[in-house]
């Protein structure tokens, strides 16, 4: 089962960065505006960032109601 360990938003309230735990690593999670979009990267182990990408929607989703 995977989770988030921490969300840090900027000073706009914005979501920056994510730390999620898979049972396969730790997935960094790093939210950039891009050209005027909103896009996440990670870092870590393939696997994990696999089981972690329904987390990283599941944040999205959580945030975009707020």
């Amino acid at each position: 089962m995977s989770r988030i360990s921490s969300l840090v938003f900027d000073r706009n309230e914005q979501l920056k960065r994510a730390t999620i735990i898979t049972p396969l690593g730790t997935i960094k999670v790093e939210w950039m505006d891009l050209h005027g979009d909103r896009s996440w990267f990670t870092s870590g182990n393939l696997n994990a960032k696999k089981l972690a990408s329904p987390v990283i929607e599941r944040i999205e989703r959580m945030v975009s109601r707020l």
